[in-house]
């Protein structure tokens, strides 16, 4: 059972106590006798009693960070928390694994005591399956996070046991406004489309205006991700889904040096072109970048070198 619930507030608390592993099992210092040869059975057990788990203890969390941290590093997203919670009144026990499409980026076992929790921060931009597990009530939840869940909210799914032994999620978020964050999902042969400034344009301004295209004119889907940049700080972060002959076209409409980056998370492969204010002139001249079958990206800023009338934005052929 899932649920998804706002909380109109400005952030969500994570409050960080000591965790502490159980002890392992020691070894005699004397090789064993023949007869003290340990059995499958018993190494079996030994090694089971070595399993290392955290221990938090009543109403503590512990915190754990996924990931590289690019999200504190670029952009206007903010990393998502995953949590598993007991807010029953017994101790449970179970393991918390976070994977992505290639591989698992995290596993921990805990122990849990009432109302006790950990907090995994995912600090990446990707999509995730989370997955709790606990044996001793046979029950196991699975979520998924996807990129349009990492906005400039504070957002958190926790899995939690509940009073009946069974596990529930639940979703929530802070719920500022997210000006400049986008995410949208572009069917086969469809197109979506943003202005950046004025929109449209006042034909008394005389201004130009700079278009960023992506197209995939490939066999695949690939969710891509779209920087906006100006004086090394993002005014612009969209991530959209294109199916393959999708379009997505950015305008920009203000007249300034940008730093237009364009990439695909499912290859982490990224293209970087810079604008100025000459790409704005009569020209037009547009950033066009592709996604090829493979995920790679090519990109390109066009001009048609004309030469501009600055008083009427009129143009002619250049000598």
């Amino acid at each position: 059972m899932k649920r998804r619930t706002f909380l109109a507030s400005t952030g969500i608390g994570l409050t960080t106590a000591v965790a502490g592993c159980t002890t392992q099992a020691g070894s005699s210092d004397s090789p064993p006798t023949d007869s003290e040869t340990p059995t499958s059975e018993d190494t079996q057990t030994n090694t089971e009693q070595q399993t290392e788990r955290t221990h938090v203890a009543a109403d503590g969390t512990v915190e754990r960070t996924i990931g590289a941290e690019s999200l504190d590093e670029r952009g206007l997203r903010t990393p998502h928390h995953v949590a598993f919670g007991n807010p029953t009144a017994e101790s449970h026990q179970g393991t918390v694994t976070v994977s992505t499409a290639d591989e698992a980026v995290f596993k921990e076992s805990v122990e849990l005591e009432p109302n006790a929790s950990i907090v995994a921060s995912l600090t990446d931009l990707d999509t995730y399956t989370a997955r709790v597990s606990v044996p001793e009530l046979d029950a196991t939840e699975k979520i998924t996070v996807e990129p349009s869940q990492f906005t400039c909210n504070v957002t958190k799914t926790t899995i939690s046991v509940q009073d009946d032994g069974t596990l529930d999620s639940l979703g929530i978020s802070t719920r500022m406004a997210c000006q400049g964050v986008v995410s949208d999902h572009v069917a086969a042969r469809e197109s979506a489309s943003e202005t950046l400034g004025d929109d449209p344009i006042p034909a008394d301004t005389g201004k130009g205006s700079h278009t960023l295209m992506l197209r995939n004119p490939s066999e695949e889907t690939w969710t891509t991700r779209i920087l906006v940049e100006k004086d090394s700080t993002a005014h612009f972060d969209a991530v959209y889904t294109v199916e393959p002959e999708g379009t997505v076209l950015i305008t920009l409409s203000e007249p300034d040096t940008y730093s237009l980056s364009v990439g695909v998370l499912e290859t982490e492969t990224t293209v970087t072109e810079q604008v100025t204010p000459e790409n704005f002139d009569c020209n037009r001249s547009p950033t066009r970048a592709e996604v090829d079958d493979t995920g790679e990206l090519t990109a390109s800023t066009i001009s048609t070198l004309m030469a501009c009338d600055l008083e009427t934005n009129s143009t002619s052929e250049s000598p």
